[in-house]
């Protein structure tokens, strides 16, 4: 603010000096001008003078009496009226020795003017005519008289005559006058018309200018500062507090179920809430914090002095709590939160970039947290992005050397034992021969969009795996919300398919509740292309979410799978069957097959089988393994088929009694069978 206040002053200081210039200048043009139009008058009156008494002069000589009667007083013309109509007021002889004698009319004109001027100038030269201007005006009112030397006469003197030019000076100034008070009135006139032009242009000129400022500087939606005022105030704070020695503090917000509301409700909706948000967080902060949108749905609030840290808790805490209050936007109710990253200058950065990247530390360190909360930053939190750049330059480094793997756990028939399907488990392999599971790097891979690229290569594998197991074996994949929703995905998994030469009947695509959103009705469209090409869709992770009940109701799928805290967590098994059995239940309704996940136990399996549960995966039928382990499986499982029908021959006559105790020992230990589908 000092800064703006500083640079106003100097421009006003800079227009005042202007505008006194300009007086200034303007009182110089008029005199200037009225010094000029007396020369004029002056020049003209002389000229005047001159021809009147050189026409008087000749009349005189060729007079009868001549010139010399004027001198010893003969002359008829000797008179005021005759000396009159030529404007003569004073007639004077110049001897040689520079006496002047007064022949006729006024002998003060003489006196006071005729003398002096000789005095000054000296004898005028007796061979021609010379004319002496007597000059007694004021800056307005012109008195001129014009004295004319005629030629030295034959009996020697000059003679000299006094022209009264008062009343042409009079007229001839009035004249100017008019015309100059005329021509500056139009002067004026133009000069306002023109100014009144160019001060409204220039008016015009510096709002349009502020505008394209506050355009530049302000975000279009909300109001309030854009990114780039953002960082150049958060500069000047830092500056500040370096020279006053005191504290920056930095809050960087992110809404969280911003995108929902956004997907959902529409973006109108969206902007509007958007508004509402920066509304209600500009009425709690003080006349100098400054908030900023800085893109999306994530603010920025800069507080320039910081007294106590715990006045910045505080205010997070306060924000949270407004966030937190229900949004009344379009004639709809809306909750959301957000999260809050917050760090102080020059303690956490001594610069605009560090205090910033500080700050999302803290603010992923937040959302990571269980999100509406805030977190200060903390060096560690530098040390965990580190980590995570880390793991994404590893990520692409294994996308492009393709340094992964596909594991393959089975699902089993809960009544015959059969497995109907292998479920593809994506592993990344390190150079130390460990593999690490998706669950490490699968976020990393959604927020870099790195899931496609591996999406792909999945597909690809997959298909290449189905063309060696029999004909009758079948894989599940995963499919991404960001897959689903991008161009081309079905047509990509066609054409795979096509050139492994693999039914789309042996495929299995498993989606979840990442589906929902903006894109919603496009993913539905995919998956219902890709069901009637012939592969089956599965909504995995059933009842973990809210939205379950919503997608089965909307969607025809194939398969859904129980997500596996149903079984991980049961503490009363009699409501664990009720809630899976009426699960089971509305699959059967709907016709669709059950697929039960976590099963560890045997308790797992019976539960599981008594609620109507069709299929059953888990680490009790067994681990994800490689390939060649589900092709040497098949193998084993095909030969002790064989043999199992071969001694079934043989026994027939006399089958033999299980020992008691050993049923639950024997279903564990029986051989895995592949069944052609589910």
């Amino acid at each position: 603010m000092t800064r703006k206040s500083d640079t106003q002053q100097q421009k006003s200081g800079r227009i005042g000096s202007f505008g006194i210039v300009a007086v200034i200048v303007s009182v110089l043009c008029v005199v200037g001008i009225f010094y000029l139009g007396h020369l004029q008058i002056r020049s003209v009156l002389q000229k005047e003078g001159d021809l009147i008494a050189m026409a008087w002069y000749e009349n005189m000589r060729h007079s009868e009496s001549g010139v010399a009667g004027l001198v010893d007083g003969t002359s008829p013309a000797l008179n005021d009226d005759l000396l009159g109509s030529f404007g003569i007021d004073a007639l004077a002889v110049i001897r040689r020795d520079g006496s002047v004698e007064t022949l006729h009319g006024r002998l003060a004109a003489t006196e006071a003017e005729l003398k002096p001027a000789l005095e000054a100038s000296g004898l005028p030269r007796a061979d021609r005519r010379s004319t002496i201007v007597i000059d007694h005006s004021s800056f307005l009112s012109p008195v001129t008289a014009t004295w004319v030397v005629f030629p030295s006469m034959p009996g020697g003197g000059q003679l000299a005559v006094r022209f009264d030019q008062r009343l042409e000076a009079l007229d001839l100034s009035n004249s100017f006058k008019s015309q100059l008070v005329y021509l500056s009135g139009i002067a004026v006139v133009t000069f306002f018309s023109f100014m009144a032009g160019f001060t409204y242009r220039t008016r015009q000129m510096q709002r349009e200018k502020q505008d394209l400022v506050y355009l530049a500087m302000h975000d279009e939606l909300t109001g309030l500062a854009n990114r780039k005022h953002f960082e150049q105030r958060l500069a000047e704070a830092l500056e500040d507090a370096e020279e006053q020695e005191h504290k920056t503090g930095l809050l960087i917000l992110d809404l969280d179920g911003f995108k929902a509301v956004n997907d959902t409700l529409g973006h109108p909706v969206g902007d509007n809430l958007l508004r509402a948000t920066a509304e209600r967080l500009k009425n709690s902060l003080r006349e100098e914090d400054l908030l900023c949108r800085l893109a999306g749905d994530e603010f920025a609030v800069i507080v320039p002095v910081v007294q106590d840290v715990s006045a910045l808790r505080a205010l997070a805490e306060r924000m949270l709590r407004l966030i937190e209050q229900p949004f009344r936007i379009d004639g709809q109710e809306i909750q959301i939160g957000c999260s809050i990253g917050m760090t102080i200058g020059p303690d956490n950065g001594e610069d605009v970039k560090t205090l910033i990247r500080n700050a999302d530390f803290a603010l992923y360190r937040a959302k990571g947290g269980g999100r509406r909360t805030w977190r200060f930053f903390d060096p560690k939190m530098a040390e965990d992005q580190r980590s995570r750049e880390t793991l994404e330059d590893g990520l692409r480094y294994a996308i492009q050397n393709e340094l992964f793997t596909i594991l393959y756990q089975p699902q089993h028939d809960l009544k015959s034992g059969d497995v109907v399907c292998y479920e593809a488990l994506l592993r990344w392999k390190l150079p130390s021969k460990n593999l690490v599971p998706t669950s490490m790097f699968l976020s990393v891979a959604e927020e870099t969009g790195l899931i496609i690229p591996m999406g792909e290569w999945v597909i690809r594998q997959v298909a290449r795996d189905l063309n060696v197991l029999p004909p009758e074996a079948r894989i599940a994949i995963n499919l991404s919300a960001a897959q689903l929703q991008r161009d081309g995905t079905d047509t990509y998994i066609a054409e795979a398919l096509a050139s492994a030469d693999v039914e789309p009947g042996r495929l299995e695509i498993e989606v979840n509740e990442s589906i929902l959103g903006r894109g919603e009705k496009a993913a539905f469209t995919r998956l219902e292309g890709l069901r009637e090409a012939g592969i089956s869709i599965v909504l995995d992770n059933f009842g973990v979410g809210t939205s379950s009940l919503g997608l089965v109701s909307r969607y025809p799928f194939d398969k859904i799978k129980l997500d596996r805290t149903f079984l991980a967590r049961i503490e009363d098994p009699k409501k664990a069957s009720a809630v899976v059995g009426a699960i089971c239940n509305l699959g059967r309704s709907l016709g669709m097959v059950v697929v039960g996940e976590g099963v560890e136990t045997v308790e797992h399996r019976d539960i599981l089988a008594s609620c109507g549960c069709n299929l059953g995966q888990g680490y009790y039928f067994g681990h994800p393994v490689t390939l060649e382990e589900v092709v040497g499986e098949i193998a084993r499982t095909t030969a002790n088929r064989a043999q199992a029908s071969l001694a079934a021959g043989d026994m027939r006559a006399a089958p033999a009694e299980p020992q008691s105790g050993q049923e639950e020992e024997g279903a564990a230990a029986r051989p895995v069978r592949l069944a052609a589908s589910a």
